[in-house]
């Protein structure tokens, strides 16, 4: 293919992702319902967390649960001495606006063989699900970071909720300890029973990347069949039979016990995508295009209770 029947072939592509016919720029629910797959699919957290399409940027997720220990004996001819109420509230989640601009070269456009339109699609879906499970996991308002201070995050949130259990690594002197197997027995001592396993709720570990790896080492190091194990990738780490899950924009020193979907995550579904061909940095820069895009989104947990917090982990 020459380089001007690429050129015309990458400018009608260009062309399909053009928002400008749109009210706003508001994708389409088509195009966004593939856009946010991509986005859950291209993040560890967000692929296993409770991800919710928000119609309204104000909403209210519903929450049921019942008490424990409502059993009663009951005499002969009476019955519906239970006590027992079914508890009803609400996540609450109150979206905040967000943005992400990527400029397009002129050079790109000539040189790419594929649709230029579905490259732009993709990489905005997957820098944006790298940037949101980050702030997801690490935000803080309070924070001086302009990243940061976007939206507090699922780790603010547990460490000021005061339902939240807590496990401090530390040794008596106050110093920080690496990743080891009393770590994990410990966390899960601090969960209440009955969210522990079972058919309804299978909780994990969320950790570092680096802090998983510092623990597969350690226990390369037993003289154990389950040393050799780890060591040619045949053995998992699941430490008491709980999974581990690895996340590289975790910090370094906590950890959080609970379920998946204990993470909630949601996305206002009016995204904007805005192609601007004719301002004066696509002029000053020589660029064919540059996109626009402009989210509200908010990060929520279910149940505090139904975590917890580890600190104190050597970084």
């Amino acid at each position: 293919m020459t380089i001007h029947a690429t050129r015309t072939q990458n400018e009608k592509a260009v062309e399909k992702l053009d928002t400008t016919d749109m009210a706003g720029g508001v994708l389409p629910r088509d195009l966004f319902e593939e856009w946010y797959q991509k986005v859950v699919d291209s993040a560890t957290m967000l692929e296993g967390a409770r991800t919710e399409d928000l119609p309204r940027p104000q909403m209210d997720l519903p929450r049921i649960s019942v008490g424990e220990r409502m059993r009663r004996g009951s005499d002969e001819n009476s019955g519906g001495d239970g006590q027992g109420e079914v508890n009803t509230d609400a996540v609450s989640l109150d979206v905040e606006k967000g943005t992400l601009a990527y400029d397009l070269s002129r050079e790109s456009v000539d040189d790419t063989l594929d649709n230029v339109d579905e490259i732009v699609l993709d990489m905005l879906a997957r820098q944006f699900a790298v940037d949101t499970q980050d702030l997801g996991i690490n935000g803080d308002e309070s924070s001086g970071d302009a990243f940061l201070n976007q939206n507090d995050g699922w780790l603010k949130i547990l460490s000021n909720s005061t339902d939240t259990a807590t496990y401090d690594h530390t040794d008596g002197n106050g110093n920080a300890q690496p990743v080891d197997t009393g770590l994990f027995n410990e966390a899960i001592q601090a969960m209440p029973n009955k969210y522990l396993r079972s058919d309804r709720f299978e909780p994990v570990f969320y950790m570092n990347e680096n802090k998983v790896q510092q623990y597969r080492m350690a226990l390369t190091e037993r003289e154990d069949p389950l040393g050799s194990a780890v060591i040619f990738g045949d053995e998992d780490i699941t430490p008491f039979s709980y999974d581990v899950v690895g996340v590289a924009a975790w910090p370094e020193d906590t950890a959080v016990f609970t379920h998946p979907q204990n993470f909630v995550y949601g996305l206002y579904d009016e995204v904007e995508i805005h192609v601007l061909t004719e301002t004066d940095k696509v002029a000053e820069n020589d660029l064919f295009a540059r996109y626009f895009m402009r989210v509200r989104d908010d990060f929520a947990i279910e149940d505090e209770e139904a975590a917890v917090l580890t600190t104190g982990i050597e970084a």
